[in-house]
């Protein structure tokens, strides 16, 4: 049974479901962050997937108040998705005047206003068989003693912070260290419902990070696909040609410092090894198959519903597909699959 939402999170938990009914990924409450400064939140990220070359982004503003300050809110939700770079906004208010809706209408902005909610409240969209936010949040933080057990409630807000401005090889390698992280964490909780919510929530996170690279390579031949997943997760955003520069200066500044003779040599020699030695191949091979990549979507909005049920499923309660997704990532971290997968 979920808790009682004061009037704001109601409202929040009550249209991401309605978007998670309609198609959408949801994630809610996603930290803008500038540097080491928090900016705000965005009450609701969407991302949708309406054909195979097209996905959107959409950041929605919700205000269920007596003086929801409508008009207002229109200017910072589409100021918002500008300074993102996403492709639309929306405002959720339980104003009702038809003059809000008119002016959202004038800067492409939709409204949904106080007519939409009140018979959002009474739709089965809006009642979906799943935990909410806070619940999910208090349990990650009970599990894991706060800051003092590895602060999972931070890793999952980075997680979802990332989902605004990191959806690219840096993200995904993020979202890959979280996942063995919370793999490695397995054994060591006595109930392992919150490692399992923590692994399905990042992984449904790093395949819309992966969908969203992949978006400009449909219509690109598997061996290239394949090739720029391996170098993307081999190197991270800036690329080989980037990585290897980088390491060349460093050996040369410390050559030029250090008088050792050969330094400078091995230093290089590591850093080449240490980036043939990641399997990035193993990620690269099954995320550029043709069958994976079309069902990313909808294996991340499979993920994130089970992070959210009430009774967790393991592993192999799960659909194949979806196994499929965690044995890769076990291979990829050199874990046994078959312990994991139970």
């Amino acid at each position: 049974m979920s808790q009682q939402l004061l009037k704001g999170p109601a409202a929040e938990e009550a249209i991401r479901n309605y978007f998670l009914s309609i198609g959408y990924f949801v994630v809610r409450g996603c930290k803008f962050k500038y540097n080491q400064f928090d900016v705000t939140d965005i009450d609701l990220l969407l991302y949708g997937k309406s054909s195979a070359f097209s996905r959107e982004r959409l950041n929605v503003d919700i205000k269920n108040k007596k003086t929801p300050q409508a008009l207002e809110r229109i200017f910072w939700a589409k100021g918002l998705q500008q300074v993102l770079k996403l492709d639309g906004c929306i405002v959720a208010t339980s104003d009702l005047r038809s003059d809000v809706r008119e002016f959202g209408l004038q800067h492409e902005v939709k409204v949904l206003d106080g007519r939409f909610l009140g018979r959002l409240t009474n739709s089965e969209r809006s009642h979906l068989a799943r935990i909410n936010e806070e619940e999910f949040v208090a349990e990650i933080e009970k599990y894991s003693l706060g800051k003092l057990g590895g602060d999972w409630r931070g890793r999952y807000e980075a997680s979802k912070s990332r989902m605004l401005d990191s959806l690219n090889f840096d993200g995904a390698n993020a979202w890959l260290n979280d996942i063995d992280y919370y793999m490695s964490e397995i054994n060591n909780q006595s109930n392992s419902v919150p490692a399992w919510r923590m692994i399905y929530v990042s992984i449904s996170h790093l395949l819309i990070c992966v969908d969203f690279i992949l978006r400009e390579h449909v219509a690109a031949e598997h061996e290239q696909r394949k090739q720029l997943l391996d170098n993307g997760f081999r190197y991270g955003a800036a690329g080989k040609s980037f990585t290897l520069k980088v390491g060349r200066i460093a050996s040369a500044l410390i050559g030029s410092i250090v008088s050792q003779p050969g330094l400078s040599q091995t230093l290089e020699r590591e850093l080449a090894d240490q980036a043939s030695d990641v399997k990035a191949d193993v990620l690269a091979e099954f995320f550029s198959k043709s069958q994976v990549f079309a069902s990313l979507f909808d294996s991340a909005k499979l993920f994130e519903s089970c992070a959210y049920l009430a009774e967790v499923p393991l592993p192999s309660a799960l659909p194949a597909h979806a196994q499929s997704y965690i044995g890769v990532i076990s291979d990829f971290f050199e874990r046994d699959r078959k312990k994991i997968i139970v």
